[in-house]
């Protein structure tokens, strides 16, 4: 069952006609990046002179968000409802977004928007931890190890409604998605890099583990693998994508049992799928920039 209708390739292109098609006095104080020297980051800079050795349409893309961000050196972005028991604010560096575009490492709060975004599937059984909040470096001393536990237990009492609990996972550098489902407590490990691996290789594990105060049963899952050092977050992203998409509806019939190496055009169709999404959402018509 989709998230919602995807924006199709004729609907992107008129996307970008319209934003092509606004008065020159908007684009002259909006196009990205600022010509003004001062204003030049170096890194948004040669992230967008990366995007030009993508394809054609990697790059309509980057274009497209460029001319929305304008000037803006970053993006502000809004939990929807429910999510968390609080509203939480979020804020997307420009550079890390044009990450999506060059075959790079992603950002937390490019993976935290990816989070939002898939928590309003329709008829999801799913929630969120907060990747900020559950992050190696907060799993590795007593002190903030109580602090994950808290904030997991916190969403387990909010999301009585919910089966499943997706965790972003960011340790050493690394993406992981974990998904626990407490009612069956069972746990499972998502890892592009997962050779030679078991749930104590994960730090988190263990503290899901203290914070129910019982061990769960860890199943390490066959998924793609990542060929080279970059594409962990977008592998997180597409099993994120596919959990809340099709798995958890069929969930535990249906998981993934995959081998081998997710392919460069797996993921690049996977963001042109899903960037426009992004920008529709994040940028409402009549609110781009250029």
């Amino acid at each position: 069952m989709p998230i919602q209708q995807n924006i199709d390739q004729m609907s992107f292109m008129n996307m970008l006609m319209e934003v092509q098609e606004l008065p020159e006095k908007q684009m002259a104080n909006s196009h990205a990046p600022n010509l003004d020297p001062e204003f030049i980051d170096p890194e948004v800079t040669t992230a967008l002179e990366r995007t030009k050795t993508r394809p054609r349409a990697i790059q309509d893309m980057a274009e497209l968000l460029s001319r929305c961000v304008g000037d803006n050196h970053s993006i502000q972005i809004s939990s929807p409802a429910r999510m968390y028991p609080q509203t939480v604010q979020d804020s997307i560096p420009y550079v890390e977004l044009l990450q999506l575009f060059s075959n790079d490492w992603l950002d937390i709060t490019v993976i935290h928007w990816f989070a939002m975004y898939f928590y309003e599937s329709h008829n999801s059984r799913s929630a969120f931890f907060n990747p900020h909040h559950i992050k190696g470096d907060s799993c590795t001393c007593t002190k903030n190890s109580e602090g994950v536990q808290e904030h997991i237990i916190d969403m387990f009492m909010f999301h009585t409604d919910k089966t499943f609990f997706l965790a972003p996972y960011l340790a050493d550098n690394h993406w992981t998605l974990i998904i626990i489902c407490p009612s069956t407590e069972r746990g499972y490990i998502i890892d592009s890099i997962s050779r030679e691996k078991d749930q104590h290789s994960y730090l988190l594990t263990s503290v899901i583990d203290e914070a129910f105060g019982f061990p769960f049963l860890w199943d390490m899952v066959n998924c793609k693998q990542q060929k080279n050092g970059w594409e962990c977050g977008f592998m997180v992203i597409k099993n994120m994508y596919e959990f809340v998409n099709t798995i958890q509806h069929d969930f535990p019939i249906k998981l993934w049992n995959e081998k081998g190496c997710l392919p460069q055009k797996e993921i690049d169709k996977l963001i042109l799928e899903l960037t426009p999404q992004f920008i529709s959402r994040v940028f409402p018509t009549g609110q781009r920039h250029a």
